[in-house]
């Protein structure tokens, strides 16, 4: 297979169990050496083993909290410490709160969803952009969510920082196209997993049926009739990271199954 991240290097936030998971392999596959962040060091590390050892390239573990505005800095600097070039952002770190209706939320507490999706997340991409134009171009991809498109109840917290991050994302797109530094988002549909599994077990509860039935309901009400996995997510992720990609920038891709169609 034609790898087309070869002598790339990339960062992946947010780089747990799930799309992080995936979307750090399925770099390193296609030739990219990957450093990953997370909160939580011990599984990381088994991560950047796992890289290493399935494909043969340079992996480096970094736990990180973008919450802390100093973090980021201090990650891209440690990428260029250890390996001289940043070339592809992937941020897949998120806060998620279900605080409720919005006329009974605790908006003292609504900083956390901000500081996470809206200004940790941003403030990242600008420290990674400024060293991508000064290398002569790179690609930074945002996770997005159908929760900007499909609006929940009770999610209005989450959906409008999301909503923010990608309207940054598409500005940021316009402002660093001079600099060759593309700025892309994918928009992942009902994904698999432990937390798709909880969602539904919820929205199940609420509608007096199992969460099994409540996951094949939704399916139903895709046009493909089913979810995805991480690992959709990650190849649009190795798409947008590499050259294929040169003239993509300021898109927000949905990858959903077609869960929305507008």
């Amino acid at each position: 297979m034609d790898r087309t991240l070869n002598g790339k290097v990339a960062l992946v936030t947010g780089a747990g169990p799930g799309i992080g998971r995936s979307t750090a392999l399925a770099l390193a596959r296609d030739g990219a050496d990957v450093v990953v962040a997370a909160r939580r060091p011990a599984p990381l590390e088994v991560l950047a083993r796992e890289i290493a050892a399935e494909t043969g390239r340079r992996s480096l573990a970094v736990p990180s909290d973008l919450m802390d505005l100093e973090a980021s800095a201090a990650l891209v600097d440690r990428t260029i410490a250890e390996f001289g070039r940043l070339d592809v952002l992937v941020n897949v770190a998120t806060a998620s709160f279900f605080r409720g209706k919005l006329v009974d939320n605790d908006w003292s507490t609504y900083g956390d969803s901000v500081q996470m999706n809206i200004v940790g997340t941003m403030k990242l991409c600008a420290d990674a952009a400024r060293v991508m134009a000064a290398q002569g171009g790179g690609s930074i991809i945002n996770i997005g969510t159908l929760a900007t498109t499909a609006l929940q109840p009770q999610n209005g917290e989450y959906s409008s920082t999301k909503l923010a991050m990608v309207g940054l994302s598409k500005t940021m797109a316009r402002e660093m196209g001079g600099k060759n530094v593309r700025v892309n988002v994918v928009t992942p549909g009902y994904t698999t997993g432990e937390p798709l599994e909880k969602l539904f077990e919820e929205m199940g509860a609420h509608a007096g049926v199992s969460g099994a039935e409540m996951s094949e309901r939704v399916a139903k009400g895709v046009a493909l009739k089913r979810h995805i996995d991480p690992d959709d997510i990650a190849e649009a992720c190795v798409y947008l990271g590499s050259d294929r990609a040169r003239n993509v920038t300021g898109v927000e891709l949905h990858v959903t199954a077609g869960a929305m169609i507008v």
